[in-house]
């Protein structure tokens, strides 16, 4: 039989402000968990008194210091059973009287290992709760290393990247995450997936105050980013799972392959401070926004057929103008998949007989086009210089070439043949915003998209060459870096490569109802047009109290 723990998230009803009933109930369910033979439980944010309070007045009556009084309730009942309890609890700190919104892990032997205060309060917190000011919680517990974040913490990348590079090889997220804003099952997923770890994600059920929970999930999530265990009860209930052990550590196939691909040499951006000035536009020196016209197009192109998809490009941007303007639009700016002019490259032994200089005559085919139809132009190439060669995105616009990006995270099938890009990543001023260019397998990295939006950039131009059906769920979850994303993939096989297709434009907003996402078919060429409004995107929030100094590490397995 091979090795495993079982592992429990207490997915419970909580009642706002009866402190007494969900204690109760939460060592109820905690027992059966452990009974039941979890070894490591998990409850939800604010597990013992509920979610909405509007002030520190509100809810003084039922904070508490930690170690504290529901510790040692959950401390008797963990070394009873030797079992790991992770809980959500509004702490007060004497020494400040300070209040934090609260997780804390206690161990087998009934002490509290750590506790880790949320770094980015949401919603009503901000009412009563201060920021955390304690390091990201990574505790050593016999099955290994377990990081500990709340809720909201994992809307953004950085506190999941810090647990992971610390040697995390499960996160514990407590939460109160109701489906109806920001639904959070793809952010988890994308925290697991970027970081190649478990994610143990305990929602909550029940009305509280202001917010109906019965409809939030509870997650039991994979290193790949796929939903092992899933559920959603208006009822108190409890979602068991078991992990991989092996040596009696918790055991995550593929870890650190995608941490020890990070570039931090390249993530200095992430460390500036750009939006919390007053007016960031004028700092950032942004060209005056205007709504603006943006397309990609999803085709197949030939292999080892530059001239005949050279000719198809072109074509492909008249048939664009066209459609544009049938609507009633000028179309501004287009988007082409990553390697549109050569298809992928399924013999690396051919690649530098398919590649051109940059600028060279494809690139000036395509000018001569963007000059006729007075638009931009957005494609990758297979580029070569000085006998080196580089999976490459170009920028072209009416008056020429603007610019190029080199890939810097290159995929498993770009090393065969390219060499990565050795330049910060770049951003351009049309006349309608700015715009930022990636490629493909870059949106496996956040910092990537972080970098950028810190730049002030408002739309992100992604040519892409994407494969992977069970990963392509991370395009949607990077509209938490705040900027337009327009990814325009491949379609079709190409030896024993097969492109998913699947193109997006995802327009950003501050407010998820006014966020629309237009998707092509997995199996067509398609042409997809929408208007982008840049002054959407520039109001930005970042999370910002974190640690630069780790996040810009290399990782060591």
């Amino acid at each position: 039989m091979p090795e495993e723990v079982r592992v429990a998230l207490i997915h419970a009803a909580i009642k706002w402000k009866d402190k007494e009933h969900n204690l109760r109930r939460l060592l109820a369910l905690n027992e059966e968990a452990a009974a039941g033979g979890a070894r490591i439980i998990v409850n939800p944010e604010l597990a013992t008194t509920g979610y909405a309070f509007e002030s520190r007045r509100d809810i003084s009556p039922f904070v508490e210091t930690v170690p504290g009084p529901t510790t040692e309730l959950f401390g008797a009942l963990a070394r009873r059973y030797g079992v790991y309890i992770c809980l959500g609890l509004p702490e007060v700190d004497l020494k400040s009287g300070i209040y934090y919104n609260t997780a804390v892990l206690i161990g087998p032997d009934g002490r509290v290992m750590g506790e880790h205060r949320k770094l980015a309060p949401a919603f009503n917190e901000n009412l009563w709760a201060a920021r955390g000011n304690l390091p990201v919680l990574v505790a050593e517990t016999c099955f290994g290393r377990v990081g500990v974040l709340i809720c909201a913490d994992t809307y953004w990348y950085k506190a999941a990247r810090m647990a992971a590079l610390k040697g995390a090889r499960v996160l514990l997220i407590p939460a109160n995450w109701p489906p109806h804003h920001y639904p959070p099952e793809v952010f988890w997923r994308a925290r697991a997936l970027e970081n190649g770890v478990y994610v143990l994600a305990c929602n909550r059920t029940g009305q509280d105050k202001t917010m109906n929970c019965n409809a939030s999930q509870s997650f039991i999530i994979g290193p790949d980013g796929s939903v092992l265990k899933e559920v959603q009860s208006a009822h108190d209930t409890i979602l068991y799972g078991t992990l991989p052990l092996k040596n009696g550590k918790i055991f995550t196939p593929g870890a650190g392959v995608l941490l020890g691909d990070r570039r931090p040499e390249f993530y200095a951006g992430i460390t500036l401070d750009t939006f919390s000035q007053f007016e960031p536009e004028a700092l950032l020196g942004l060209p005056a926004g205007k709504e603006f016209a943006v397309a990609t197009v999803q085709f197949a192109p030939q292999a080892k057929e530059p001239v005949r998809n050279t000719r198809r490009i072109l074509s492909l941007l008249d048939q664009a103008a066209d459609l544009a303007a049938r609507r009633g639009m000028k179309l501004d700016l287009v988007v082409f998949p990553e390697l549109a002019v050569t298809g992928a490259i399924s013999q690396p032994s051919q690649a530098g007989e398919l590649a051109e200089p940059v600028p060279g005559p494809v690139t000036a085919e395509v000018v001569r086009k963007a000059e006729k139809l007075d638009l931009y132009v957005v494609m990758g190439v297979l580029e070569r210089e000085d006998g080196q060669l580089f999976n490459t995105a170009v920028l072209i616009g009416p008056a020429g070439l603007l610019g190029k990006y080199r890939k810097i995270h290159l995929s498993p099938s770009d090393r065969e043949w390219a060499r990565p890009g050795q330049e910060d990543f770049c951003f351009f001023d049309l006349p309608f915003g700015r715009v930022g260019l990636l490629l493909g397998h870059d949106l496996f990295f956040p910092e990537s998209l972080e970098s950028l939006a810190k730049q002030g950039v408002d739309v992100l131009c992604v040519p892409a060459l994407w494969n992977d059906e069970k990963s392509q769920f991370i395009w949607e979850a990077r509209i938490a870096e705040q900027m337009h994303l327009v990814v325009a993939n491949q379609w079709g096989s190409n030896g024993s490569f097969c492109a998913l297709g699947g193109s997006l434009i995802y327009s950003y907003s501050r407010y998820p109802e006014r966020r629309v996402r237009l998707v092509s078919p997995v199996n067509e060429d398609r042409i997809n047009i929408m208007l982008l409004n840049p002054q959407e995107t520039r109001q930005k929030k970042f999370l910002e109290e974190v640690d630069y100094d780790l996040l810009l590490t290399h990782y060591k397995l």
